[in-house]
Order: C-alpha cells, then sequence, then structure tokens
C-alpha cells in the first residue's frame, strides 16, 4: 500500500566520468573511471544525509534523494557540486554530477517515492549538462523571495519552465576541472639542426642461403595471424564501427553513450559492449532487461541476463522480451566480422 506524504524537495543526480585521451591508452583504462564513481557516489550520499535527506533509488550512477523541505534539496545539491569539484584529484580525468531538482506531494511504498515532482526531476535530469543543477517551478515557488540562491531561466523543458540554479559557482567549478583535464607533458626539445648524412660504406657482397629442403613426405604450411573483428552498430540510420583497439562501447538514453537511444523505457545507461580477447560481448546493466536476435537462429529472441557473446549478425534489443518497443526504436542493429 503506498502513502501519499506531505510536499517534498527532490534531487535526482547522475554521476559521469569524463578520461582525456591520454589516459583512455593505458591498460587501467576503466578502473580508474569506477574508482572515482564510486567516490563520488559517496560524496553525494554524504552531502544528502548532512542536509536531512534520504536517498531512496540508485539505479548505475544515478540516484534519487528526497528532503523534508525545498531549502534542504537545494542546499545539498550545491554541497554536492562543491565537494565534487573539490575532489578532483587524478590527473586527465573529471568527475562531473549532473542535478534536477522538483517539490510536491509524493507517493511512498517500501521506502521509494512516486509522483508528478519524481517525473519532472527525471525530465530534467534528461535535459540538464554535467556540472548544471536544473529546478523546475514549483520548488522555485516554494523556497520564496527571501532566498539568496540565483535562479536563472533555462527554457522550457517539455511542460516545465526549468531554471538553471547557482551559475556563478557552477563556473567557478568548470575552471577547476577544466585545469584537472591538463595531462603533464615532457617538454618538447628543440630540433637540431640537419647533419649531412654520413657516406655510405660498401656492403660487402651477400652470402646466399643454403636451400633448407622440406622433409620428404610432409607438407609445408603457411600460418597467417588471424584477422581481428569489427563490430558494426546500427542506429538511426547512423553505423558506427569499432575493434579492440577502441574499448569498451556504451549504450542508452544519455548522449554521453556511444550508440544513444532514445526509446522512452531505455535507461540512461542501459547496456555496454566489452572485448573478450578479440570477441565482442554484450554486458546488461538495466532492470528493463536486454535481448539479443541472431539471424543465424532466425531471429528468435535469446534474454541477456547478464552477459552474451555477440557473432555474425543480429539485433540488440534495450528491453525485455515483453516490454519492447512497437516501433523499434530501442533496437540496435549488429555485424561482427573480420576487419
Amino acid at each position: 500500500m503506498s502513502i501519499l506524504s506531505n510536499s517534498q524537495g527532490l534531487l535526482f543526480s547522475e554521476i559521469s566520468v569524463e578520461e582525456a585521451k591520454e589516459l583512455q591508452t593505458t591498460t587501467l583504462q576503466g578502473w580508474f573511471g569506477a574508482q572515482q564513481s564510486g567516490q563520488a557516489k559517496a560524496l553525494v550520499t554524504s552531502a544528502v544525509v548532512a542536509c536531512k535527506g534520504v536517498v531512496t533509488h540508485t539505479v548505475g550512477d544515478a540516484l534519487l534523494s528526497s528532503f523534508p523541505d525545498a531549502p534542504s534539496a537545494v542546499k545539498a545539491a550545491l554541497e554536492i557540486q562543491s565537494k565534487i569539484a573539490a575532489a578532483q584529484k587524478t590527473p586527465g580525468m573529471v568527475v562531473r554530477v549532473r542535478i534536477a531538482l522538483a517539490y510536491g506531494p509524493v507517493r511512498v511504498l517500501a521506502g521509494k517515492v512516486s509522483g508528478d515532482a519524481v517525473t519532472a526531476a527525471g525530465v530534467l535530469l534528461d535535459k540538464a549538462k554535467p556540472g548544471e543543477i536544473l529546478a523546475d517551478q514549483s520548488l522555485k515557488d516554494a523556497l520564496g523571495s527571501s532566498s539568496t540562491v540565483k535562479f536563472t531561466p533555462y527554457r522550457k523543458v517539455e511542460s516545465l519552465t526549468a531554471y538553471l540554479v547557482g551559475d556563478a559557482q557552477k563556473s567557478a567549478m568548470q575552471e577547476m576541472l577544466a585545469k584537472t583535464m591538463e595531462m603533464t607533458r615532457p617538454p618538447i626539445a628543440p630540433a637540431a639542426s640537419p647533419q649531412p648524412p654520413p657516406r655510405p660504406a660498401a656492403a660487402a657482397p651477400a652470402r646466399p642461403e643454403p636451400e633448407v629442403p622440406a622433409p620428404s613426405g610432409e607438407e609445408t604450411i603457411m600460418v597467417r595471424p588471424q584477422a581481428a573483428l569489427e563490430l558494426a552498430l546500427t542506429y538511426g540510420g547512423r553505423t558506427l564501427r569499432f575493434t579492440r583497439a577502441d574499448g569498451e562501447i556504451a549504450l542508452g538514453r544519455s548522449f554521453e553513450n556511444h550508440i544513444q537511444v532514445t526509446a522512452r523505457h531505455v535507461s540512461r545507461k542501459h547496456a555496454k559492449i566489452v572485448w573478450q580477447g578479440d570477441a565482442p560481448v554484450l554486458v546488461n546493466f538495466s532492470a528493463n532487461g536486454c535481448c539479443v536476435k541472431f539471424d543465424s537462429d532466425g531471429g528468435a529472441p535469446q534474454v541477456c541476463a547478464e552477459r552474451m557473446a555477440l557473432h555474425g549478425r543480429g539485433a540488440i534489443v534495450l528491453a525485455s522480451l515483453a516490454g519492447q518497443s512497437t516501433t523499434g526504436d530501442d533496437i540496435v542493429k549488429f555485424s561482427v566480422a573480420s576487419k
């Protein structure tokens, strides 16, 4: 049974990690990002609790929190951005948090909240850029005219009037993050003046190598290295090609993904493709599920509970068997072939 509660301040946050190209080429690619993401979640939770809030939902790198009033939610949002900016320590890597704020009555069931205010926060989070705090009109009205927090008109987000919160502190934070992304490189020595090439010495006549006959009755076989595999992914009329050298490939609704899938039921970070040896493997993150249809099996859907190797041609469906879109906007076609 759900309980309708008084109006609450809601804070929806999502953590993203950006790596410089120099760091992406190391053997620790992804490991640093996971470490930084875990630390950022701890900072977000700490700020929420310090401002009398409760984390009610956690899905991947996204956290939904509720507060007894609007000022507490705004205070937590500003605290989170400040703490995240101060915690940037890994050169070439930046952790950012996008935040959406809303205010209104919610329903509480088994410790989780739902309602129009939760929906509003989710809509704003989709539009917020990393490092931004967006709020709806209800939260701004709940603060009242006595609030010293700056609200800058943003633009209409679907049916919501949105505001950018605390843009002054955002600029200072962005400056600090930009410095963090600078990778230290050794100084480049000035080019030396060109020297004339040395005169080549007379080459000694080459000795002919003695021919070694193949053993009688045995066949000589030439062994060639196996060709690397290439993965082609097609969505929305666009095809992107990847190899193992490109690393992990992210699929989901968020714009940071390599393949952005626009279906509403698709999670922001729904799945990824990793490389096991030279073979691509699909990894599902979403509670909404994943299916794979292989052309070699007649297109029969196979549920990807956690991991599934991709081969040949087929389609990745970012949904459960029962939740697939009727328009096909949750389907990513793939093909795996030698490069």
